[in-house]
C-alpha cells in the first residue's frame, strides 16, 4: 500500500488523540523450538497506522511533539545477525520508506516513551497478546504520574488504542476493499479447486494442501485462520482442526478456509458432497441453509442492523428445520426457547478486515448498530447435526455451513465471494465436470 494511505490514517488518529499520545510496541516473535520461530505477524493496529511488518519495533505518535509527531524504533543494523535473518534498513531508509519524522534504535524506546508520557493527558497503548509489554506500560505510566503529579500535569489515564482504532477500522477505504477483494478472489479460486479435486478415498489434508498451496502460488503468504476441512461427522465441529480423516463416499465436506492478502483477510465456507452428488437428505438440509443465507444477504443494506439480519437468518433456518422434521413445534416458540441451539449455536456473521474476526462494536448505546457504507462482514448460517444429538438418524453426521463476505455499499451490498458455487445444481455440475 502507498504510504499516503498510512499517513492519512495517522492524521485522523492525531485528531482523535487530542493531548494524548499513542505508544505502540510490536509483539515479540514466538519461539517454535530451539532457535526456530513461528512465522511473524505484526499487530494489526500497528500495520493499519504505519504499514510496518517487522518484529523488534515500536512507535510513538505524539501530537504534543510538533517536530517529531511520528517516531519509529527499529532494530539497528547488525551485519552478523542479518546474515541469518535478513537485511535491515538503516534509520534514514526507514524514515524515507515509512514517512516517519524520526527513527531510532529499539533500545531507545522506553526512555522516549517515558518522556512522551510526561506531555500527555491520556496514554494509548496497543493491548495485544504481549502481556509483558502491557504490564511494563502500566508500570511506566504509574512512575510518570508519580514524577509529574506535583506539577499538576502529566497523564491522567491509560487506555487501549483500540478505543479509537476499532471505529476507524470498521469503515473500510477503497484500498482496503481492493485488498479484501483480492484475498477473496484467490480464496474463491482455491475453493473451486478443492471441489474439483475432491473424491472419496482422499484425505482431508490433501484438500487443505491444494488450497493452501494455491494461496502461496498467488502471493498470499498466510492463511487468514487455521483451515477447516471436515468430512461427515467432522463437519459438525465448528472449529475442527485435525484435517486428517479419510473422505468417505457419502460424506458432506465442509471447508472453511481462506487467505490473507497484504494483511487483509477473507473468510469463505462451502459444503459439498464428496462424490459430487447430494443425497435427498443432504439436499433438503443444505437447501434450508442456502435459503437462509440468500435471504440474509439480500437484506444487507445501509441502515439494517446485525440483529435484524440474524433474525432473518434464524427464522428461515428454524422454519426449514421444522419443515424437514429436524425440529418439532411452533417456529416462534422454538426461537424464544432457543431449542434450535443444538443445531445452530452461533451468530449469523462477524466483522472482517485486517483480522478475520475484526474489531468494532456490534452495538451502540446498548442497541444493535445500523450497518453503514464501507462495513465488511460475513454471512454464515449453518446446521450441525452431531451423532450426539437427539436428531433423527438420517440427519446425524451432517454439518453444513455456507459463508460469504459482504461489503455494505451506498446502493445495498457487494458479495466479495460470490464466484464460489453454492447452488446445488452449480456444485454438482462443477464436480461432475472434473470426474
Amino acid at each position: 500500500m502507498n504510504q499516503d494511505i498510512f499517513a492519512k490514517r495517522r492524521k485522523k488518529l492525531l485528531k482523535e488523540l487530542g493531548k494524548g499520545v499513542a505508544i505502540l510496541k510490536s509483539p515479540p516473535s514466538q519461539t517454535r523450538s530451539n532457535d526456530t520461530e513461528y512465522n511473524y505477524r505484526i499487530d494489526s493496529d500497528i500495520y493499519y497506522l504505519t504499514g510496518y511488518k517487522n518484529a523488534g519495533s515500536a512507535f510513538i505518535i505524539n501530537p504534543n511533539d510538533k517536530e517529531n509527531v511520528y517516531t519509529m524504533f527499529v532494530l539497528p543494523k547488525d551485519p552478523e545477525r542479518e546474515t541469518w535473518v535478513g537485511r535491515r534498513l538503516t534509520f534514514d531508509q526507514n524514515i524515507e520508506k515509512y514517512g516517519a519524522n524520526k527513527c531510532l534504535s529499539i533500545d531507545d524506546f522506553e526512555k522516549a516513551a517515558t518522556e512522551a508520557m510526561k506531555t500527555a493527558d491520556t496514554i494509548y497503548i496497543n493491548m495485544n497478546h504481549d502481556t509483558s509489554n502491557r504490564h511494563k506500560m502500566m508500570d511506566m505510566f504509574q512512575n510518570v504520574k508519580n514524577i509529574v503529579q506535583r506539577e499538576g500535569d502529566g497523564p491522567l489515564r491509560i487506555e487501549a488504542l483500540s478505543s479509537i482504532t476499532s471505529e476507524m477500522r470498521l469503515i473500510k477505504d477503497a484500498v482496503e476493499i481492493e485488498a479484501i477483494q483480492k484475498a477473496s478472489d484467490i480464496s474463491a479460486e482455491a475453493h473451486v479447486l478443492a471441489m474439483k479435486n475432491c473424491k472419496p478415498g482422499k484425505s482431508e489434508y490433501q484438500l487443505q494442501g491444494i488450497m493452501e498451496g494455491y494461496f502461496l502460488q498467488n502471493g498470499c503468504k498466510s492463511v487468514a485462520y487455521g483451515s477447516i476441512v471436515g468430512g461427515g461427522e467432522n463437519a459438525t465441529v465448528l472449529h475442527y482442526e485435525n484435517n486428517d480423516s479419510e473422505i468417505k463416499n457419502n460424506d458432506l465436506i465442509l471447508i472453511d478456509a481462506a487467505c490473507e492478502y497484504d494483511m487483509y483477510a477473507s473468510d469463505i465456507t462451502r459444503t459439498f458432497p464428496a462424490n459430487g452428488k447430494f443425497t435427498d437428505v443432504q439436499r433438503a438440509l443444505y437447501q434450508v441453509v442456502l435459503d437462509a443465507q440468500n435471504a440474509t444477504i439480500a437484506a444487507c443494506k445501509p441502515g439494517i442492523t446485525f440483529e435484524e439480519l440474524h433474525a432473518i437468518d434464524l427464522k428461515i433456518l428454524v422454519e426449514g428445520m421444522v419443515g424437514v422434521g429436524l425440529l418439532k413445534g411452533k417456529v416462534k416458540d422454538i426461537i424464544k426457547d432457543e431449542t434450535y441451539k443444538p443445531y445452530f449455536m452461533h451468530k449469523t456473521g462477524h466483522w472482517m478486515g485486517l483480522d478475520v474476526h475484526d474489531v468494532g462494536n456490534y452495538k451502540k448505546k446498548g442497541k444493535s448498530r445500523p450497518l453503514e457504507e464501507g462495513m465488511v462482514f460475513t454471512v454464515e448460517p449453518g446446521i450441525y447435526v452431531s451423532q450426539e444429538t437427539d436428531a433423527p438418524n438420517k440427519y446425524k453426521g451432517i454439518g453444513i455451513r455456507i459463508e460469504d463476505n459482504i461489503l455494505i455499499t451506498k446502493e445495498g451490498h457487494h458479495n466479495f465471494t460470490r464466484l464460489v458455487p453454492k447452488e446445488i445444481n452449480d456444485i454438482e455440475m462443477l464436480m461432475g465436470e472434473s470426474k
